[in-house]
């Protein structure tokens, strides 16, 4: 039996490396917004929130999985003008920054 396919593997990113392939690229501190608010609304990011203080866990490992949800939240932001637009959006619709 063959199979034919592609596959992704999970790639560790540091932030700058993040930030930077973000299009249009972003800061440091900026993507640490967007993980912020990634962190508060998406499963997908509950790793990033320190139990301890409440705020953003400096360990968390990115990885290239979490590149094409950021790029969301970075071109709703760009459209929407606001982080705190932004943050409505991911609380009422997150299925908007996790879908296809």
């Amino acid at each position: 039996m063959i199979i034919q396919g592609t596959c992704v593997l999970e790639q560790l990113l540091t932030r700058e490396e993040v930030a930077k392939k973000l299009n249009p690229s972003v800061g440091i501190r900026q993507l640490q917004k967007y993980l912020d608010l990634a962190s508060l609304y998406l499963p997908e990011f509950e790793d990033f929130r320190d139990e301890e203080n409440g705020g953003l866990d400096g360990r968390a490992k990115l990885t290239n999985w979490h590149l094409p949800i950021l790029q969301k939240i970075r071109t709703y932001v760009l459209i929407k003008g606001s982080l705190k637009k932004v943050a409505i959006e991911l609380k009422n619709h997150p299925e908007k920054f996790v879908g296809a």
